[in-house]
């Protein structure tokens, strides 16, 4: 008999744990694109933006491009706003920076070359707001520049992934 309770809680938790290896968490880059948004053109970013090359990655893992003239484009991706920047969020007993928080803010829409939209004021907009904190120790400051980059490659890795999700599921709703 306790042989067989045994075996029933081995068989009970070989099936918990197979059932959380596929929760999904780790497929956060996994997007398949409609395939109107199969070719995007980017409009109002600067061209010397750092959030391209990450989102034209992303899009083309999910099966996209992003092309640089509308006659090849499918679908617009319009941004209204994409401000990133840093503040001091604490301070030291001596009133020096102790940690500061990195934010990205983005207002977005969609435009499709099928659709007849005259201006880009009368799109629906999305808007993101991303931030992370990072502490900062003046003693050790060696490094912390890399430290902010990597912290502001994250917020753009996490825009492009929120911006894919928007893109997949906008014809579902």
């Amino acid at each position: 008999m306790n042989k067989v309770f045994f075996s029933l809680k081995v068989i009970l938790l070989l099936l918990l744990i197979q059932g959380c290896s596929g929760n999904g968490f780790h497929l956060r880059k996994n997007v398949e694109l409609a395939p109107q948004y199969s070719k995007l053109i980017l409009q109002g970013l600067s061209s010397d933006s750092e959030f391209k090359p990450i989102f034209s990655d992303a899009l083309s893992e999910a099966g996209g491009t992003v092309v640089n003239d509308h006659k090849n484009a499918i679908s617009e991706l319009v941004f209204s706003k994409f401000e990133e920047g840093r503040r001091v969020i604490a301070y030291t007993s001596a009133r020096r920076a102790r940690e500061y928080l990195v934010y990205l803010k983005v207002e977005y829409s969609i435009r499709q070359k099928n659709k007849k939209y005259v201006a880009a004021e009368g799109l629906p907009k999305w808007r993101i707001n991303i931030d992370r904190s990072y502490l900062y120790d003046p003693d050790f400051a060696l490094g912390k520049a890399e430290e902010e980059e990597k912290v502001k490659l994250a917020l753009y890795e996490e825009a492009t992934r929120l911006i894919l999700l928007r893109l997949k599921y906008s014809n579902k709703t």
